[in-house]
């Protein structure tokens, strides 16, 4: 094959970009039953985020075999991307269809905090060199009470939800949101968060190190 026959990721069309700034680029990979991705390219830091389970095959450039793998829902990882860029090919080898949402660590905030953050709701995921995860989980009526996020960070959502949010200036509102809805915040931020819905609500908050 030659160079031409893969693309960098931001150029393949089922990584959609959602969001970019100096800090992230965030997309959102969707891949019907049956459907295959252009090899491409990832050279950046990766937090993902798995929204639907899928059963994939992953085909690595230059590699002669293919591995598949059953990727749970609601399942967060980091990729090293940096420092091992992968190209590959993804299919959708399942029944249903696949949806991730990842974001590249492009480059640290100038300020970031030092500890985990250790507040009521939330719990530490796992901690790399560049980023720290963790998973936010309210019950209905369930409040974080006053929290600062001392960082700045991407949320994404796992499940729907009616989150009230009360910011440190009183200014309230009301917050509907689905699977795979994201919000990136810059630190430092303070607030209390509320869930108002008669369900569950989970999300992962990725802290950009």
């Amino acid at each position: 094959m030659s160079e031409e026959s893969w693309v960098e990721v931001r150029d393949e069309p089922r990584h959609r970009q959602r969001f970019e700034n100096d800090f992230a680029r965030v997309y959102d990979v969707r891949i019907p039953p049956g459907d295959t991705t252009l090899y491409h390219r990832h050279t950046e830091d990766t937090f993902y985020v798995s929204i639907l389970p899928a059963r994939v095959r992953n085909q690595t450039w230059g590699e002669s075999e293919a591995q598949t793998n059953d990727v749970p829902q609601g399942i967060a990882i980091c990729a090293p991307h940096r420092d091992q860029p992968l190209t590959h090919q993804v299919s959708n080898v399942g029944e249903g269809k696949m949806r991730m949402i990842g974001a590249e660590v492009r480059r640290s905030p100038d300020r970031t905090a030092d500890a985990p953050l250790e507040a009521p709701g939330h719990s530490l995921h796992w901690e790399r060199p560049r980023l720290r995860a963790y998973l936010l989980e309210l019950e209905p009526g369930q409040s974080t009470g006053e929290v600062t996020y001392g960082f700045s960070g991407l949320s994404v959502a796992l499940a729907d939800g009616n989150l009230d949010l009360q910011g440190a200036d009183g200014a309230a509102s009301l917050i509907a949101c689905s699977p795979g809805d994201l919000v990136w915040h810059d630190g430092p931020a303070r607030f209390e968060l509320t869930n108002r819905g008669g369900e569950s609500f989970r999300a992962y908050v990725a802290e950009w190190r």
